[in-house]
C-alpha cells in the first residue's frame, strides 16, 4: 500500500468528524475524544500439511489463530477472546478441519446463541469444505428430519435450548455421533452470563459427562468478546481449565471514539437519528444501535423524516420479533452492501457479518463496557479506521461516563459471572443429568461440592431414589428437560390474550416475581410493540389474561419491599460501617400503580388493588449499616436520612454495571431507617433479582470502595440541585422516587469513604 493511502486511510474517521463541523456546532456537544492506533498484522507462518487447509485466499495465521490451532491440537481447552472481525469463527473452526484430515470420522458440535449466527455458521463451514456434512439441529429442524440427521451428520450446529432438551436426553440415538466428536465449538460465550450462563454451564457440564460415557474427550473451544474474566469465565462453563488467547493478531484500521452529549432541547433518541442521517446523506455506511426494541422502531421513523425520499429505504431496523425471512433478507442486504444504515437492537451486537461499515453509533449505555466496545466495533475496516460515536442519555450512568471518561474509554471489561450452585436452577439440572444416566457421588467433580447435599435432598423430595452409591430418576416416562427454562426462573406464568371469538393464544410466559410487578390487574404490559391491559392475574393456574389496548399512558407499580436477612456469608468492618453479605429472603408487595403519560411522564391517577400482590424472593445480597452517631449527624446538618440513604441505594444500583458484567434492571435495593429489626441499625440493601442470587451482590460486596467512589463522584458533579434522572432518580424506583435527598447522600458516601477495614 503506498504510504500516501495509509495515512489517508488512517485519518479517514478524523475526516468524517471534520465533515460534522460543517454540519452542526459539534464542540459543545463532545464531552471526550479517544483514539485507537492502527495496528498491524501479525502472522505465523504454517507448514506444508496445515497450509492446503486453509480458507480460499489465505496462506498463514495470524498469530492468535495458531495458538488456538496449537493448543486445540495439543488437547487444551481454549477460549479465544479478541476483537471484533479478528477472525475468531476460523480460528474456531481450523482445529477440527484439521482433525478431519487427520482422522476422516472425526465429527465437531457446534453450539451459538441465535439463528442468525447457526445460519452464518453453515455457510461458512459449508463453503469451507464442501465435502463436510453439516446440519443445522434446533427447535425448527423437522421431526421427519431428525432421526437422519443423528446418523449422517459429520458437523452439528445448535442452540443451548436444543442441545438441553433435543440432544443430551437422548444421547444414545447419537452414539455413532458423540462417539467420534472431537472438538466443541462455544460461539459467543460472553453471552452466558447470568441466569442463562447459570443454565449453560450446567448443560456443558451434562454434555462433557454424556461425552464419557461415549468413550469421547473433545477439546472445547470458546470465542469469546472481551470480559474481564476470559479463562475464569470458560473454566466456570466446563468446570476444567482453559487456555485463554486475549492477544490479537489481526490488523486493524484504528478507531477513533466519541462521547456525545446532546443538547438540552434535543433528547437523546432524536440526537442519534440526527447523526445517522447525516451520515447517510454523505454516503458512508453507517449502524446504530439502541438499547430496547421500541427506541429502534422509533429511531427509523426519526431517521427516515430527515432523509430525501430517494434514501429513505436505504434505512431498515434490525431486532428481534421480525419473521426469520424478514432478518434472513435484511442480513443479505447488508453483507451486499445495499443499506446505507442499519438501526438494531443488540441482536446485531454478536458476530453476524454486516460487511464494511465506516460509522457506529451507540444510542445509549449498552449495559456494559464490554457490550459497547462490541457495538462499537460493528464498524470498521482493516484498512481503514473508523470513527464510533457514543450518545449519551440522561441516565445516572452514562451522565458518569460524561464526567469521567477514562472509566469507560480505558477501563478493562467487566467480569462475567454465573452460578452453577444456585439453589433454584442446580437442583432440575441435575435431575436432567439423571433422566440421561443414574448419578453418583463420583459426579461430584463436574457438578461441585454442592452436589452431594442436593442429591440427598432430591431423595427426601422424592425426586430420586437412592439404589447403594446410585441416584436414579424416579419418573422415567418423560425427560425433565422440557420443565426446565434456560431464560427463567422459579414458576412460569403464561400470558393470554383473547383473539377473534372465544379463541385465545398465549403471547409469551413470563415468572411469578416479574408477573407480580408487571402483570397485576390494571397493568399496561408491552410485546412485541403491542399493548395490553391485564385483566386477571391468576397465581393458583399460573396465567395471566390480557388484552389488546392502546392507551395515552403506562403504567408503574406501587411496591413496599421487606428484607429478612436469613444468613450471614461474608462481614467487613469500617469504621462508620459494617457491611455484609449473605442469603437473604426478600418480600415484594404490589399494593397498586401509577398511570403515566407516555410522552410526559406526568402521574395521571393512582390506583389501589383490591387484594395486594406478593412473591417471596430467596436471594442474595449486600447490605450496609450504617453507623448511629452518622445517622444524628445528618439530622443535626438538617438532611432527611432516609432520603439519603435511599439516594445512595438508588445511585450505586445505577453503577454497578461498572463493575459486574450484568443488567442493573436485575439489581434491587430498599432502605430502613431508623432501623431495620434484625440489624437494629438504618440499613441499605442492594439484592440480586433472581431466586438464589447469581454473584451480583458478592460482587458488589468485593469492590464496595469503588462503587461507592464512583457514585459520590456522580452525585458530586450532576448539575442538579435536588437529583435527577442523570445521578438519583430510578424509572423503576417502587416508592416512586421518594424520599431523595442529594445532599444528604453526599454527606453520608463523603463520611463513610477513604477508611481502612478488618474483615472477618
Amino acid at each position: 500500500m503506498a504510504q500516501h493511502e495509509q495515512t489517508s486511510n488512517e485519518r479517514y474517521a478524523h475526516q468524517l468528524l471534520a465533515r460534522l463541523t460543517e454540519w452542526s456546532t459539534y464542540t459543545e456537544r463532545i464531552k471526550a475524544q479517544h483514539q485507537i492506533a492502527p495496528s498491524a498484522a501479525r502472522y505465523t507462518l504454517v507448514n506444508d500439511e496445515i497450509r492446503p487447509l486453509l480458507p480460499p485466499d489465505i496462506e498463514n495465521l495470524y498469530t492468535h489463530q495458531y495458538e488456538a490451532l496449537r493448543a486445540a491440537l495439543g488437547h487444551e481447552h481454549v477460549t479465544i477472546a479478541t476483537a471484533t472481525a479478528s477472525g475468531k469463527t476460523y480460528a474456531m473452526a481450523l482445529p477440527s478441519r484439521v482433525r478431519r484430515h487427520r482422522q476422516p470420522g472425526a465429527t465437531l458440535l457446534c453450539v451459538a446463541p441465535t439463528r442468525a449466527l447457526i445460519q452464518q455458521w453453515q455457510e461458512r463451514l459449508s463453503s469451507w469444505d464442501p465435502a463436510l456434512r453439516v446440519e443445522v439441529y434446533t427447535g425448527d429442524t423437522p421431526q421427519a428430519e431428525r432421526a437422519a440427521i443423528r446418523q449422517r451428520a459429520q458437523a452439528v450446529i445448535t442452540t443451548p435450548d436444543m442441545l438441553h432438551m433435543g440432544l443430551l436426553p437422548y444421547h444414545r440415538s447419537w452414539a455413532g455421533f458423540l462417539s467420534r466428536l472431537q472438538d466443541v465449538i462455544v460461539d459467543e460465550s460472553h453471552m452466558y452470563r447470568g441466569v442463562f450462563g447459570s443454565h449453560v454451564a450446567l448443560i456443558l457440564r451434562r454434555l462433557k459427562r454424556v461425552l464419557a460415557l461415549h468413550n469421547a474427550q473433545p477439546s472445547f473451544i470458546f470465542g469469546s468478546a472481551t470480559i474481564g474474566n476470559p479463562e475464569d469465565h470458560a473454566v466456570q462453563l466446563i468446570g476444567d481449565d482453559v487456555s485463554a488467547i486475549t492477544a490479537n493478531g489481526a490488523p486493524a484500521g484504528g478507531r477513533l471514539t466519541l462521547l456525545w452529549q446532546p443538547p438540552d432541547d434535543s433528547g437523546y433518541v432524536e440526537e442519534a437519528a440526527g447523526l445517522l442521517a447525516f451520515f447517510i446523506t454523505q454516503g458512508v455506511r453507517s449502524i446504530l444501535f439502541g438499547q430496547a426494541r421500541q427506541t429502534v422502531e422509533r429511531m427509523v421513523r426519526l431517521t427516515r423524516s430527515m432523509l430525501p425520499s430517494y434514501l429513505q429505504m436505504k434505512v431498515l431496523a434490525y431486532r428481534a420479533g421480525y419473521t426469520v425471512e424478514q432478518r434472513r433478507e435484511i442480513e443479505d442486504q447488508l453483507a451486499r452492501g445495499e443499506i446505507l444504515g442499519i438501526i438494531s437492537t443488540s441482536a446485531l451486537e454478536v458476530g453476524i457479518d454486516v460487511g464494511d461499515l465506516d460509522v457506529s453509533i451507540v444510542a445509549g449505555f449498552p449495559g456494559s463496557i464490554s457490550s459497547f466496545w462490541q457495538q462499537a466495533g460493528r464498524a470498521g475496516r482493516r484498512n481503514r479506521s473508523a470513527l464510533s460515536i457514543f450518545v449519551l442519555r440522561e441516565d445516572a450512568l452514562d451522565q458518569y461516563f460524561a464526567a469521567h471518561p477514562s472509566m469507560l474509554l480505558d477501563q478493562p471489561a467487566e467480569r462475567a459471572l454465573v452460578n452453577i450452585n444456585n439453589p433454584y436452577i442446580f437442583p432440575r439440572h441435575l435431575l436432567c443429568a439423571a433422566y440421561e444416566q443414574p448419578l453418583s457421588l463420583a459426579d461430584q467433580h463436574l457438578f461441585g461440592p454442592a452436589t452431594a447435599q442436593t442429591l440427598a435432598r432430591l431423595v427426601e423430595e422424592r425426586e430420586l431414589v437412592q439404589h447403594g452409591n446410585r441416584y436414579y430418576l424416579r419418573n422415567t416416562r418423560q425427560s425433565v428437560a422440557f420443565q426446565v427454562s434456560l431464560r427463567q426462573v422459579g414458576e412460569r406464568l403464561s400470558i393470554m390474550s383473547a383473539t377473534t371469538g372465544s379463541r385465545e393464544r398465549r403471547i409469551e410466559e413470563t415468572d411469578i416475581h416479574h408477573a407480580i410487578s408487571e402483570c397485576h390487574p390494571g397493568a399496561i404490559y408491552y410485546s412485541q410493540g403491542v399493548s395490553y391491559e391485564v385483566q386477571q392475574l391468576d397465581l393458583a393456574q399460573k396465567r395471566i389474561d390480557v388484552r389488546p389496548h392502546e392507551t395515552a399512558f403506562y403504567t408503574e407499580p406501587i411496591i413496599q419491599t421487606d428484607v429478612q436477612i436469613q444468613e450471614v456469608e461474608q462481614h467487613q468492618h469500617l469504621p462508620r460501617l459494617h457491611l455484609y453479605s449473605g442469603r437473604v429472603l426478600v418480600t415484594r408487595e404490589v399494593q397498586g400503580f401509577l398511570r403515566r403519560h407516555n410522552r410526559y411522564r406526568t402521574i395521571l391517577e393512582q390506583c389501589e388493588l383490591e387484594e395486594p400482590l406478593s412473591a417471596p424472593l430467596e436471594t442474595r445480597a449486600l447490605w450496609m449499616l450504617i453507623d448511629n452517631a452518622l445517622i444524628e449527624e445528618l439530622i443535626s446538618a438538617r438532611r432527611d436520612p432516609a432520603g439519603a440513604l435511599h439516594a445512595v441505594e438508588h445511585g450505586m444500583i445505577a453503577l454497578l454495571p461498572l463493575f459486574v458484567l450484568g443488567d442493573r434492571r436485575d439489581v434491587g435495593g430498599v432502605s430502613v431507617v431508623p432501623y431495620h429489626p434484625q440489624t437494629r441499625a438504618a440499613t441499605i440493601f442492594i439484592y440480586d433479582g433472581y431466586p438464589g442470587g447469581i454473584g451480583y451482590s458478592e460482587e458488589a460486596f468485593r469492590q464496595w470502595s469503588a462503587l461507592a467512589q464512583a457514585t459520590l463522584e456522580t452525585l458530586r458533579t450532576c448539575s442538579c440541585a435536588e437529583g435527577c434522572y442523570a445521578c438519583i432518580m430510578s424509572p423503576k424506583c417502587g416508592n416512586q422516587n421518594r424520599p431523595l435527598d442529594k445532599a444528604g447522600a453526599i454527606y453520608l458516601l463523603n463520611a463513610l469513604l477513604y477508611k481502612k477495614s478488618t474483615s472477618h
